[in-house]
């Protein structure tokens, strides 16, 4: 059994989810997307900020190329998610199903399990909520066409504070707080620069650089064995 506090997170981002959907769906009706398009770029895609790229790339009277590559660039961020939840997935055929439903969220929720198990459960409720439900909200949206304002509801504020709350825990080690920081400043820096959502991608860098103080520090570490 998962606690009450991860059924509680899960019912509040899924609510939220929808909601995002439904201006997703609104989004791409006005954009001149079938109903079938909506719902099937929403299911295969399963990203979020990838179909909003998509969809306002196309609007915008880009090639459809570029738009399935700024989609793509923007999901680079599963990587990161995918070596988070690598050490608790299933070594079988489950991981490749599952392997579609790691996102912010499904990660972020996963982070709440106090073991391996835990985690592995609290991930799949997630992650198949949003496989539900995201894929829904966009068809509804498509439906209700203009009706929608995302603007009006606040929603491009909902997402982050909600994850906040879900990784507040992890931010009590100093090197996950610091990694954090230099995150945040590299993506508020670039975000006026650079495309829709590819500000938030570029803040994975930070990890470059630790990857680059990681292998010095082994080399270091080398020579100083050598020496002795």
């Amino acid at each position: 059994m998962l606690p009450a506090s991860t059924y509680r997170a899960v019912v509040i981002i899924t609510v939220t989810i929808v909601a995002v959907a439904l201006s997703y769906g609104a989004i791409s009706a006005v954009s001149g997307f079938a109903w079938w398009q909506t719902l099937m770029l929403a299911a295969f895609a399963l990203g979020g900020a990838a179909e909003f790229t998509f969809v306002g790339v196309i609007a915008a009277g880009g090639a459809p190329i570029l738009a399935v590559l700024a989609g793509l660039l923007v999901n680079t961020r599963n990587f990161a998610f995918g070596m988070a939840v690598g050490p608790f997935f299933p070594q079988d055929w489950k991981a490749l199903i599952a392997a579609h439903w790691i996102n912010d969220e499904s990660t972020a929720v996963a982070r709440t399990g106090e073991n391996d198990r835990q985690r592995w459960r609290a991930f799949l409720l997630m992650g198949v909520a949003i496989a539900l439900m995201w894929p829904a909200g966009a068809v509804g949206g498509q439906w209700l066409g203009s009706v929608i304002d995302a603007d009006m509801l606040g929603l491009d504020a909902a997402f982050p504070i909600i994850l906040f709350c879900l990784i507040r825990g992890d931010l009590k080690n100093r090197s996950t707080l610091c990694l954090t920081l230099a995150g945040i400043v590299v993506a508020v820096v670039l975000t006026p620069i650079l495309p829709l959502g590819l500000g938030a991608v570029t803040s994975l860098s930070v990890f470059v650089f630790v990857a680059l103080g990681w292998l010095v520090r082994r080399v270091v570490r080398q020579r100083r064995a050598v020496r002795q």
